[in-house]
């Protein structure tokens, strides 16, 4: 099933390695991006590009960046000058200090094609829009809580990402599953773009627990699987004050809650469980099953499915899961 919002999103790559640039397009197009331009990144057309779009403007750039090549950066410069837009920079050798010359520029965020393959380039590209999305949505503020909003933003999103190798995409995969989920149960758009920020930022929690039980390759003891409980409620306690997150928070503090009532940090059950948590709950748990971790290979296919089945009824809201079981079997 493919996101409205992807269909109608136009999106530019401008990148001057052949191959890059192909893969960007290829990739963006399977993941339901129908409005995709790949170009050269010569600063002699960058004007060109970016006005081509319609309306004149395009909703997100991306930007292979080679920070060895003078060419390069004057193709950046400009391109900011031209758009204002969100522009994420691609390609290798983002150190620190190519990162802060390129921020200075203007550039939302990096991503290694190399190491991030299809998926990861999905699951960043949704995130920049989605966050740009939400900086839309704050516009009525004054300006000064509007830039605050949107960098605490940022920096959550960098730090989740931040935190486990093998979890790098987890919260972008989960915000993905949950807004599908969530359509099929007939949220609105602006619903689908909270409960994806909600998702987003649902093991945000985790900042609060020690590296060594976040990162433990065994089975957790029971004393530490009680320290990683408390992740709902930390992330709750960090996120109360932030009043434009207020909506979220109990989708966050409640997705590890079971439909039988076994769940944490509060024991509900069935329909007192919010639905955003149970939804999350759902894209949490298939998200980890389908997906490599530090103590397990991914589960295959047929398992996944089995799995689901399974926990119907028990672990997951049963309607919930029939929606995600027919969007597996339709894009099988």
């Amino acid at each position: 099933m493919i996101d409205d919002k992807r269909m109608s999103s136009d999106v530019i790559v401008l990148d001057d390695v052949e191959s890059s640039r192909g893969f960007q397009e290829r990739a963006l197009f399977k993941a339901g991006y129908k409005r995709v331009s790949a170009y050269a990144a010569r600063p002699i057309d960058i004007k060109d590009h970016v006005s081509r779009q319609r309306n004149g403007k395009a909703d997100l750039v991306l930007f292979g960046l080679d920070p060895a090549k003078d060419e390069s950066w004057d193709s950046l410069k400009l391109l900011r000058q031209e758009f204002e837009g969100p522009v994420l920079a691609t390609g290798r050798n983002h150190n620190p200090e190519t990162r802060e010359r390129a921020e200075k520029l203007g550039v939302s965020d990096f991503l290694s094609i190399d190491e991030c393959g299809e998926e990861g380039l999905e699951l960043k590209v949704e995130t920049v829009l989605t966050t740009h999305r939400i900086d839309t949505l704050v516009q009525e503020n004054d300006s000064r809580t509007q830039e605050l909003f949107v960098n605490i933003l940022t920096v959550m999103v960098k730090i989740l990402e931040s935190k486990d190798p093998y979890t790098r995409f987890h919260s972008h995969s989960v915000a993905k599953w949950s807004r599908m989920i969530g359509r099929r149960k007939g949220l609105s758009d602006d619903e689908l773009n909270r409960l994806g920020l909600a998702a987003l930022f649902h093991d945000f929690g985790k900042i609060g627990i020690p590296d060594e039980i976040l990162g433990k390759t065994e089975r957790l003891t029971e004393e530490e699987f009680t320290v990683m409980k408390k992740h709902p409620t930390i992330a709750r306690d960090l996120l109360a004050s932030l009043e434009p997150l207020g909506d979220l928070l109990p989708a966050i503090t409640h997705h590890h809650e079971r439909w039988d009532g076994r769940g944490y940090p509060s024991n509900l059950k069935g329909e007192d469980i919010p639905l955003w948590a149970r939804i999350i709950a759902l894209a949490d748990s298939y998200d980890t099953m389908s997906t490599r971790r530090s103590y397990k290979e991914p589960f295959s296919r047929d398992r996944v499915l089995g799995e689901l089945e399974k926990c119907r009824g028990t672990q997951f809201d049963p309607e919930l899961t029939d929606y995600l079981l027919a969007i597996l079997r339709e894009n099988a």
